[in-house]
């Protein structure tokens, strides 16, 4: 009788996406599980990814840390996102760097807001990854209209960056001003800041649209 041979099935090469950024990014997420990916958009993305390109063998990572500022992402970028070696990399960050200035007296300046920043970008493309700045937003809620011309002139430098080294760049700040003109802003936001579950929904629905385009 001649002998069975079971062929091997190889493994697909792993499309790795690391999401990186603060509250907004983490939502929920299990620190102690580096595989957790929370509850908000980074999972909502995740799962929208799978089933639009179930051939794809994808490896999330999310990697965001509630209440960091672009320098706290600084002291992490190494650990968290040059030694996984990304494929793509999703870049949320920069309302802290306004809120605190606010809430705790830590105010960032835009000179060191852009230096920050700027290195961030740096860092990631020498990986080689692709990379997708999500803007930072605000919507008209409770009393964060006072930090908007500080987040307008930040997200003007985050523009300015986008531009100067050819990255993608989600508008959420200026979609989501625009879609509150008629909704009522609670609907994405209710603190203005942290997305609620619509919220979420919005955010992977703009990062999505951009993925897809090099997918």
């Amino acid at each position: 009788m001649k002998e069975q041979t079971v062929g091997t099935v190889e493994e697909k090469p792993c499309v790795k996406i690391v999401f990186f950024g603060d509250s907004i990014t983490e939502s929920g997420r299990n620190r102690l599980d580096p595989d957790d990916l929370g509850v908000g958009y980074v999972k909502i993305a995740a799962g929208k990814l799978r089933l639009l390109y179930p051939d794809t063998n994808f490896c999330f990572l999310n990697r965001g840390v509630g209440g960091d500022r672009t320098a706290e992402l600084l002291e992490r970028v190494q650990r968290d996102v040059v030694d996984e070696k990304p494929d793509y990399v999703i870049l949320a960050i920069g309302v802290n760097d306004v809120w605190h200035r606010f809430t705790v007296g830590k105010e960032v300046t835009p000179e060191t807001f852009r230096a920050n920043y700027l290195s961030l970008v740096d860092t990631i493309l020498a990986t080689g990854a692709k990379l997708f700045l999500i803007q930072p937003y605000m919507l008209k809620i409770a009393d964060k209209q006072r930090m908007r011309p500080y987040l307008n002139r930040f997200n003007d430098i985050i523009r300015e960056i986008a531009k100067e080294k050819d990255v993608v760049l989600v508008p959420v700040d200026e979609i989501f001003m625009g879609v509150t003109q008629d909704i009522d802003p609670a609907q994405f936001s209710a603190d203005g800041v942290h997305p609620t579950h619509r919220g979420c929904r919005y955010i992977a629905d703009l990062l999505i649209k951009e993925l897809k385009k090099c997918l």
